[in-house]
């Protein structure tokens, strides 16, 4: 089953170039327990309408709503108006979720955010180097 209810988690919405917390979990922010609670993050976005658009490989990956969604009463007061869901992974225990609305400059805001976690896990994927070797 599907959890993100551990520590580590949250949900966040991208208003005014801050982000501000919305919610500790995704199934808080969707109003709590639902009995048909889907058993991955992919079917529970699948069946918000939502495909994967974007992955940057251990650092995040954009979600955007498929062509024509309308969005179903479970998730409708939630995701009204939000055209880009991000996951993004700290680190393998921790996640955490961006909402961001139907604007580019919100986007790339995020998007600009997250630069310094990207660069961070690259640089702690490669291998060090002993000084004085090019």
């Amino acid at each position: 089953m599907f959890r993100d209810d551990v520590p580590g988690c949250g949900v966040y919405r991208h208003t005014d170039g801050r982000l501000v917390k919305q919610s500790n979990t995704l199934a808080e922010l969707l109003h709590g327990d639902r009995a048909s609670a889907p058993q991955t993050l992919e079917n529970l976005l699948d069946e918000a309408g939502y495909t994967a658009y974007e992955t940057v490989q251990g650092v995040y990956t954009v979600y955007a709503p498929v062509e024509d969604t309308v969005l179903g009463d479970a998730f409708r007061h939630a995701l009204e108006g939000v055209r880009y869901l991000i996951q993004v992974d700290t680190d393998p225990k921790s996640h955490f979720f961006v909402l961001v609305d139907d604007s580019l400059a919100d986007y790339l805001g995020v998007l600009a955010l997250l630069q310094p976690l990207a660069i961070h896990k690259r640089m702690a994927a490669e291998p060090l180097q002993p000084v004085g070797e090019a």
